[in-house]
């Protein structure tokens, strides 16, 4: 016959290619290999040549042995290593990042567990696979692996026993193996291991091969999952394994209009996409190889049409026959419609499948109307065929819970954030409806990141949470919505520190006050607004000023994203009195101020609220005064003359005693005051009654020298005191 292009329908299983644990892998080793230091894999981390490959280009190699590994980071892949390798590697100083699934580490731990209790492990799975070989390093010396039903049958076992199974293994023979298991040893323990990402792939392309003509499993010849999904698929249908586009041949099409397609947990999403795209372009051209054998002539018309006829009765009946599902079996199918009690739905069968109401998970008030809409494609399982009537009933709540465990335990794994509505609270948390049947608890510590005492308010209200702990077996979902809102604020801490620059003015709210200044949250984030930039006034506590709850606007001073510090101003938003003081005051003029505080060094005088000048101690009186507080004292309203203006440096030199004229005795205070120690000087006696030129001398001098302190050019010791003096009128 003449060649023909063939024109593939593709379907493509929508759980193809890598499992959760797979990509996690993938994208923890790259990220380790971007800190410039090489990262070993101790074995293939992913069984597919292409991945490998990728991997080597970015600085991550594999290694056989824990000797081979000459870099810093040794990772174990998703197969998990027994104890006495993760000791070893240790031991050479290396670091070790396990990338074991957590599925699989769930396994080792059961393992350990039924080996400290003294039982017996028997492991279901190929004894060359890794990850079998690791699971029987946690299990103990008496481990038994088995591959298949004869291996387990020439086995003594006896009580106690535990039987566990590696997680990419066929359903069908776990299936198998365990009732052989139960035979010998019936009070012995039986562990669904099995992957349930794992078994939704088997079950989807089970569903796909049951309709299409044949199968393409994409993966690699190494990898023992896609192994697996072959071997189902072959049970079926023609059944071909390619490792990419390259692999695909025109003879594996021979009659063939519609073909499935699915791949192994190891199969990056580009291979597949590849494959498909190379089938659908329909570029590939076949001879059509049957062999048609010539019939013998028939002469008579009637007796054509009646052995045609009857060609055709059988040929449909075949495939009706071919089409009738199984009980037990997942099916795709589409929503026909939807009634009070019951669902239709168009499974390939002679006759619609019925849906009862009572095989569907429905929320409180949901109606099947409204959970399933026709021409939607939904999944059930087959609970019973009638051949007689061909009635088949199915249930959406068995896969649906399936799906739902999986869904929830991919979400744990993965950190991802789900949502539902909390249908309950109780003292210690809230009960969450999950859909399909389950439910979670949120203990009230990850509830939120605050202490709250009641949670009444959240009854009722769909929520955003993580899965924290997902455990089948003891039927435990454990959440928290603390976790969600530590990532919310990191993602706006992150965004914050990213966009606000130094200079710019904001809107921030007062959130506590303390001694040294208020904090200010400015989007997520507190800033500090120091006492010192909280108002160009002196401040002794931010109470004056400010109270929780305030709503300001303040200016950025610093931004240090690695300490997570924002340094704001107040002040620096208001009018600058200085600004104001220094076209008001002039040199040698005589004002009016407050005495706000006494150093040793001198006093702060207050001229204007926020502006301070200093009256150097020099500059108190015309005698000898070794502290402020011998003429002056805080709150006092006294005249001074303005020495000076620095108005770059925001500091003012006041004169007292040359606002209060030259005084020609000291005050009887003063004289108490210096003699009540035992010394007393001639300058203290006498005053300026000395020779008048030497006194005249000696007083220029020591304004001279007074000048020079408050200007910072004076003895060291003068210095300190001035630096001082400055830092406090700043």
């Amino acid at each position: 016959m003449p060649e023909v292009l063939l024109k593939l329908e593709v379907v493509l299983a929508r759980h193809a290619g890598f499992c959760s644990g797979v990509r996690k892998a993938v994208v923890t080793v790259l990220a380790a290999s971007k800190e410039g230091t090489e990262v070993y894999t101790l074995g293939p981390l992913v069984h597919n040549e292409m991945v490998g490959q990728y991997l080597a280009e970015h600085g991550v190699y594999s290694v056989s042995s824990v000797e081979e590994a000459t870099g810093p980071v040794l990772v174990i892949r998703t197969h998990g290593v027994a104890p006495a390798v993760l000791e070893k590697a240790r031991s050479r100083g290396l670091k070790v990042i396990d990338c074991t699934c957590p599925r699989v580490r769930r396994v080792q731990e059961l393992a350990a567990e039924a080996a400290a209790t003294g039982a017996r492990v028997v492991i279901f799975g190929d004894p060359s696979h890794p990850e079998v070989a690791g699971i029987a390093g946690w299990a103990g010396d008496g481990a038994a692996v088995v591959s298949s039903a004869g291996e387990l049958d020439k086995l003594e076992l006896q009580e106690p026993t535990v039987l566990l199974v590696q997680t990419t293994a066929s359903k069908e023979d776990f299936a198998a193996i365990k009732a052989l298991f139960l035979e010998k040893v019936p009070g012995g323990k039986v562990f669904d291991t099995l992957c349930p990402e794992t078994g939704l792939k088997q079950d989807e392309a089970i569903a796909i091969a049951e309709s299409v003509d044949t199968m393409v499993v994409v993966g690699s010849a190494t990898s023992a999952n896609t192994g697996t999904m072959v071997e189902i698929c072959r049970r079926l249908k023609p059944t071909y394994r390619v490792a990419g586009a390259g692999d695909l041949k025109p003879h594996f099409f021979t009659g063939c209009r519609r073909v499935g397609v699915t791949a192994g947990a190891s199969t990056p999403d580009w291979t597949i996409k590849e494959v498909v795209e190379r089938m659908e372009k329909g570029d590939f051209v076949a001879e059509d190889l049957q062999e048609v054998e010539k019939e013998p002539e028939i002469e008579n018309e009637q007796e054509k049409d009646e052995v045609k006829k009857e060609a055709e009765e059988v040929e449909f009946a075949f495939e009706d026959a071919l089409k009738v599902p199984q009980a037990g079996e997942q099916v795709a199918g589409t929503v026909v419609r939807a009634a009070e009690d019951e669902v239709f739905v168009d499974v390939g069968y002679k006759t619609e499948a019925l849906l009862p109401k009572n095989e569907v998970y429905l929320s409180e008030g949901e109606s099947l109307a409204d959970k399933f809409t026709p021409g939607e494609e939904i999944e059930v399982t087959v609970l019973s065929v009638d051949d007689q009537d061909g009635k088949i009933v199915v249930s959406h709540k068995r896969l649906a819970k399936e799906k739902r465990w999986a869904e929830l335990e991919q979400a744990c794994a993965e950190g991802t954030t789900l949502e539902g509505k909390v249908k309950q609270v109780v003292p210690k948390g809230m009960v969450f409806d999950l859909g399909a049947g389950l439910e979670g608890f949120m203990p009230g510590s990850m509830v939120d990141l605050r202490y709250i005492p009641d949670f009444k308010g959240f009854l009722g209200t769909t929520v955003a949470f993580k899965v924290t702990e997902c455990n089948r077996e003891k039927d435990k979902i454990i959440l928290s919505r603390k976790k969600v809102l530590e990532e919310e604020i990191a993602r706006r801490k992150e965004e914050i520190f990213r966009t606000l620059e130094p200079g710019s003015v904001i809107k921030g709210i007062v959130r506590r006050l303390t001694n040294f200044g208020a904090f200010v949250d400015v989007g997520g984030i507190d800033g500090l607004i120091h006492i010192s930039e909280l108002s160009w006034e002196r401040v002794a506590h931010p109470q004056e000023v400010l109270k929780v709850g305030d709503e300001i606007d303040v200016k950025v001073l610093e931004v240090i994203p690695e300490k997570e510090r924002i340094s704001l101003s107040l002040r620096a938003v208001q009018p600058d009195p200085w600004t104001r003081a220094v076209e008001e005051f002039k040199s040698g003029e005589i004002v009016k101020g407050k005495v706000t505080r006494l150093a040793a060094f001198g006093a702060f005088i207050e001229l204007r609220p926020g502006v301070e000048g200093l009256a150097h101690i020099s500059q108190l009186a015309d005698f000898h005064v070794k502290h402020p507080s011998e003429v002056l004292k805080e709150g006092e309203e006294v005249s001074v003359k303005i020495l000076e203006i620095k108005p770059v440096a925001k500091r003012i030199s006041l004169s007292v005693k040359e606002a209060r004229g030259v005084t020609p005795a000291a005050p009887a205070a003063a004289e108490r005051n210096s003699a009540s120690d035992g010394n007393v000087t001639l300058g203290d006696l006498f005053g300026d009654l000395f020779d008048e030129g030497k006194a005249g001398a000696a007083d220029e001098g020591k304004d001279a020298a007074e000048e020079a302190g408050a200007a910072g050019d004076t003895s060291e010791a003068n210095e300190a005191s001035e630096s001082d003096a400055g830092e406090e009128q700043e």
